[in-house]
């Protein structure tokens, strides 16, 4: 059970983390006359998923980070 939830805190640490890296990268971009990464990259209106550049990298940075915690504290051999 301790496995789940330090795999659980990594992910939600990440994805903390990665968001602000992204937002800070979002406001540069467009403070500069460039392109977002927070417009919608996929688009399911009839479900209401709408998710950005930005939300996917920064589910994928979790998932990336949960799952290696994870992995990481497989039980080895004694």
């Amino acid at each position: 059970m301790a496995r789940f939830f330090l795999s659980l805190a990594a992910g939600l640490g990440t994805a903390l983390v990665v968001a602000m890296i992204l937002v800070v990268l979002d406001l540069y971009l467009t403070g500069h006359g460039m392109g977002t990464i927070s417009g919608p990259l996929v688009d399911w209106p009839p479900l209401g998923v709408h998710l950005s550049l930005a939300d996917l990298l920064m589910l994928a940075a979790a998932a990336l980070a949960a799952g290696l915690t994870w992995r990481r504290l497989t039980p080895g051999p004694p």
